[in-house]
């Protein structure tokens, strides 16, 4: 799944939490995929992309030619590191303990949307992998933008439903 939809749901997620534990959510929501933006900008370079943005058809290989980002994208998307490393840091830190499931709700989501190569090994470094149906990150702008705006519309909608059972 792409950057901003994750963010979103981080958002859906922590919507009736406080400002502070919303930003947390929406942070750690996004934190697992936060590797990839130097694999994206070196993909791009390689392939000579406009803004070093590759293309979808630059990802295929790419676990194996980019050894050490891959792992550390497969690493962030372990529920073992989710467990081991981020739930330790989340409780000393005192952050909110919506952090800790916008985290790994992440991983969750993204388990049905990767496949192939990039499907989620949920115990990695075991070689456990789980085939999602779909490559959602893959999906053209345009679907993407669909989802945006589905997301939106229920961040949108929970405000409203909030403000209502404040007013009561």
């Amino acid at each position: 799944m792409d950057f901003i939809s994750h963010i979103l749901i981080g958002k859906i997620i922590s919507s009736y939490k406080e400002k502070k534990s919303q930003f947390w959510a929406m942070f750690f929501s996004f934190l697992p995929d936060l590797s990839l933006i130097p694999f994206y900008l070196i993909l791009g370079f390689e392939n000579n992309r406009v803004l070093f943005f590759p293309y979808n058809q630059d990802w295929a290989g790419t676990s194996i030619s980019h050894y050490f980002l891959s792992s550390l994208y497969f690493l962030q998307h372990s529920f073992l590191f989710a467990f081991i490393f981020v739930l330790p840091i989340i409780l000393y830190f005192r952050l909110p303990k919506i952090a800790f499931f916008a985290y790994f709700f992440h991983i969750l989501i993204d388990i049905p949307t990767h496949t192939g190569e990039w499907a989620i090994k949920i115990f990695y470094p075991f070689n456990y992998a789980i085939n999602g149906f779909t490559d959602a990150w893959s999906w053209p702008f345009f679907m993407m933008f669909v989802l945006w705006v589905i997301l939106s519309s229920a961040i949108v909608s929970l405000g409203f439903v909030k403000k209502k059972i404040e007013c009561n």
